[in-house]
Order: structure tokens, then C-alpha cells, then sequence
């Protein structure tokens, strides 16, 4: 079938999302996506937005930006749709399209490595408590669940390449393995294992400054 862009923008839009309050399966919603039923991936959209949301959310901290890749991902999913495979979960499917726009949008702003010293906001001893107790990767683990390890967690990701960042993100907090990342990014399993070493001595050493710089401020 031809997707078109009208097609697209109206299968996305806030009236159409209502359009079923009935719970029906993801089979049953691609079915009739792929028979021309736009309404039907707007369904699909509502269900998983969250899911989306919260990946993003991974990788970018602004609440806004998140708002906009999601957006994108699921037109790039919307666009692609015939690359769909029925023996694959939806959402897995989904996911490495979301990954694949969080990844683009990275590379896209190539940050230079962010200060973490300076500037901190939040108790101070909130983030010390943390860097002193936890390693990087609990950090990034922690994230969702106390607001000082989520600050923390992307002060230290945003010091990352975006390669390295990805790998440290889908396997520290999506719980990915190295062959599903290398799959999803196209990559060797040689390279996700680099890479993944290479973040985590990377973000160590940004914990090692952070402690190095409160225990100069203790002694003056």
C-alpha cells in the first residue's frame, strides 16, 4: 500500500488518537493499517506513546525534545511501515526506529563535552551521596526513580559520544544485550563491547572529578 503524507499527518492527529476505546490487539491494528486504515496506526501511536516517550527521555532530558522525537518516530514508522514484519513484536520494532532517531538526533548536535563540576544544581550533597555510593552505570540505572541520579545521569551521558552514549544507555538502562544492540545499530558485537568499555572509563573518571572537586572545596 502507498502511504501518503496526508495520510500520515491525519493518523497522528490529537482527533483521530480517540478513535477506538476498545483494547485491541497490535495484530489486529497493523492489519488494517496495512489494508489503508490510518485511524488504525493512530491507535497503535495513543498505545505506545508512552513507551516512546520514556526511551527518549533516555537519552535527552527536555521535556519538549522528547515530545518531538517521539513525534518523528512514529512518522518514520508511519512512513516505513512496509518494513514490517509480522514475526516481529511491534513495539521491538518500533523501538529501533526510536533508537535510530534519538542516535541521528545526537550526532546531529554534537555536544561537546559538558562540565560537570561546575554549575551543579540540586543539593550538592545529594550529588556527592550518589557519585560516592554508586557507579556510573547505577547512576544511569537509577535515573527514573530519584530526581538527583536523573540530573546526574545525563550530565554524565551528555559528556559522551553519541556512539558511546547509545551503548551505555540501551544496555545499562534498557537492559539490552550486546548482540540486540549490535543488531539495532548495525554494528559488530566487537564494537558495541568497545564502545561500552570505553563509556564506562569515561564516565568513571568524570565521577573521580566530581569528588576530587568537593574534596578541594572541604579543605579550603
Amino acid at each position: 500500500m502507498a502511504y501518503t503524507a496526508s495520510g500520515m499527518l491525519a493518523a497522528l492527529s490529537p482527533k483521530l488518537r480517540s478513535w477506538s476505546e476498545a483494547v485491541r490487539p497490535d495484530d489486529e491494528l497493523i492489519a488494517e493499517v496495512r489494508s489503508g486504515h490510518t485511524a488504525a496506526f493512530a491507535e497503535l501511536t495513543s498505545r505506545h506513546r508512552d513507551r516512546v516517550e520514556r526511551l527518549c527521555q533516555r537519552f535527552f532530558s527536555d521535556r519538549e525534545i522528547v515530545r518531538d522525537l517521539a513525534q518523528e518516530s512514529f512518522i518514520r514508522a508511519f512512513a516505513g511501515f512496509s518494513t514490517y514484519r509480522a514475526e516481529m513484536p511491534f513495539m521491538g520494532w518500533l523501538r529501533a526506529i526510536v533508537i535510530n532517531v534519538c542516535y541521528d538526533e545526537l550526532r546531529r548536535r554534537r555536544r561537546r563535552p559538558e562540565e560537570l563540576i561546575a554549575d551543579f544544581s540540586g543539593p550538592e550533597a545529594n550529588w556527592v551521596q550518589l557519585v560516592d555510593h554508586l557507579t556510573p552505570e547505577q547512576i544511569v540505572e537509577a535515573a527514573e526513580e530519584r530526581r538527583e541520579a536523573h540530573v546526574l545521569a545525563h550530565r554524565m551521558l551528555d559528556s559522551l559520544r553519541p556512539d558511546d552514549r547509545m551503548v551505555i544507555v540501551l544496555r545499562e538502562s534498557e537492559g539490552l544485550s550486546v548482540n540486540e544492540v549490535a543488531t539495532i545499530m548495525g554494528w559488530s558485537e566487537a564494537k558495541v563491547k568497545i564502545r561500552a568499555f570505553r563509556a564506562r572509563q569515561f564516565m568513571r573518571k568524570h565521577a573521580e572529578s566530581i569528588l576530587s572537586q568537593r574534596q578541594r572545596r572541604v579543605v579550603k
